[in-house]
């Protein structure tokens, strides 16, 4: 079973890795023609990837491990990526417990 912590942990990683792809973006354009623009990189849509599995209804044995692994990766390795430093953060909490 996926618990609301590695949700929470899903979420804050996604979203820290969506806003350094934002943040690296590139400006184009003049004036009030100013576009922005920027991809995801692999490692956000992997991310991305893996809180899809854990919002699934009925994720199977082998997709709870996946996320498991990929949280247990990602604490020993990029434990930063937990700390939640995206301000759209505290946003999706406040809509997701309304």
């Amino acid at each position: 079973m996926i618990t609301e912590k590695n949700i929470d942990n899903l979420y804050r990683i996604t979203s820290n890795l969506s806003y350094k792809d934002y943040k690296a973006g590139k400006i184009t354009g003049r004036g009030l023609n100013k576009k922005m623009s920027y991809f995801l990189s692999d490692e956000t849509k992997e991310a991305r990837d893996m809180l899809n599995l854990a919002y699934k209804a009925e994720p199977t044995r082998e997709e709870e491990e996946q996320v498991k692994a990929y949280l247990l990766k990602i604490r020993y390795a990029q434990p930063e990526l937990l700390e939640q430093s995206n301000p759209n953060y505290e946003q999706w909490k406040n809509a997701r417990s309304a």
